[in-house]
């Protein structure tokens, strides 16, 4: 299976400054925790406050090597911003290298599909706890009570005026 040489550059973003920078430290020390990967060098670039944001960026530059297959896997958990292969130049793959990738590319696919799904159905339970009374929100808006409210008013307002 053929080697990869890569430079990945994984960005955050976040506050207090301190914390992104100890959860991109934290990252980088995951990614040299991964099996069959060895990280050649890394470098973490100061915070930076984004203007009129209040919260701040930085990335880190990380250049690693891993097999193939792992390398493909790496770029779906870690999802860096960029990705440069320094070698090799050429690659020959066989059809088994590409059918493991895209089965565990179509398995993680399919765990965030059931995530959404998931996350999806509950927004509508929640939702539906809500207009049934069953919780009570405190401090939310309820668009359609205030819509209702204010047609009640303007009812109210020409009824005054006639």
């Amino acid at each position: 299976m053929a080697q990869i040489k890569a430079i990945l550059i994984l960005e955050i973003m976040g506050k207090p400054a301190e914390h992104i920078q100890s959860v991109l430290k934290q990252i980088i020390e995951n990614l040299g925790k991964e099996k069959d990967v060895k990280i050649i060098s890394s470098n973490m670039a100061e915070p930076k406050e984004i203007e009129g944001k209040k919260i701040f960026t930085s990335f880190a530059e990380i250049e690693l090597e891993a097999e193939l297959n792992k390398f493909m896997l790496l770029l779906f958990s870690y999802m860096p911003a960029h990705i440069e292969i320094v070698e090799p130049e050429n690659l020959q793959l066989r059809n088994t290298e590409l059918n493991i990738f895209f089965n565990e590319l179509m398995r993680k696919m399919h765990q965030y599909d059931e995530i959404a799904k998931a996350m999806l159905i509950e927004r509508e339970n929640l939702n539906n706890m809500i207009k049934d009374g069953k919780i009570k929100v405190e401090g939310v808006i309820d668009i359609e009570n205030k819509k209702k409210q204010g047609k009640k008013s303007k009812k109210a307002r020409k009824k005054s005026k006639k």
